[in-house]
This record gives C-alpha cells, sequence and structure tokens, in this order.
C-alpha cells in the first residue's frame, strides 16, 4: 500500500498530517515519509478536494461515508484494525440545569456507544 500511493498527491488539513501519521504508524507500523501536495483548511474540504480527483487522503469515515457508499470515491485500504480516535464531549459547569443541554449529551453519548 504505502508505495502505491507514492507519487500520488496526498491531501491533508494541516502541514503536520496528524491523521495521516498516525494512521500510517499504527497500520502501517511505520513512519510516513511523505509531505502534503495540497494543505486545505478543514477535513470537509480534504474529503472535496479528493472527491474531486486532487489526491488521496485519511479522512474519518464518518465524513466520507456517503461518498464511499454512491462510487464518489473508493476505499485504497480496510486496515484490520482501524487506528483509534478519542472523542471528548465537554459542557460548561452548570450546563446540567438546563433540560435541552442535558438531552443533547444523553444522545450524543448514546450515539458513540452505537457507533
Amino acid at each position: 500500500m504505502c508505495t502505491a500511493v507514492r507519487d500520488v498527491p496526498l491531501v491533508t488539513y494541516a502541514e503536520d498530517l496528524p491523521i495521516v501519521r498516525r494512521y500510517w504508524r499504527t497500520v502501517f507500523g511505520k513512519q510516513l515519509s511523505a509531505r502534503a501536495a495540497v494543505t486545505v483548511p478543514n477535513l470537509y474540504a480534504v474529503v472535496s478536494a479528493v472527491t474531486a480527483g486532487a489526491g488521496y487522503s485519511v479522512p474519518p469515515r464518518s465524513l466520507c461515508e456517503e461518498h464511499l457508499d454512491d462510487g464518489r470515491l473508493a476505499l485504497l485500504h480496510e486496515p484490520v484494525e482501524p487506528p483509534l480516535n478519542t472523542l471528548f464531549l465537554v459542557q460548561r459547569p452548570g450546563a446540567d440545569a438546563n433540560p435541552d443541554v442535558v438531552r443533547v449529551r444523553d444522545r450524543l453519548q448514546h450515539a458513540a456507544r452505537a457507533w
């Protein structure tokens, strides 16, 4: 896989390649030596750029699932054990007094557990 994309432009949202570096280290057991050919402002822009043919990337599946399902993107590699992404749900102290905040928090926690 690593040599298969050597000459393909890498699209990222940050020059230091945090998601791509973690993927390479976790999945391939190697340090990534590639540099970004295209850097865009955020992960949504990464998905858009790759969909438009700008190169390849490692976006979270949740952001590109629809593109994969309908064929706009192709999965290049499916690891046996994908890298973990830790999510933190935070709220302001005292926010429990607002039932809307509690309802949103509960739904987010339920969705995260189901995912």
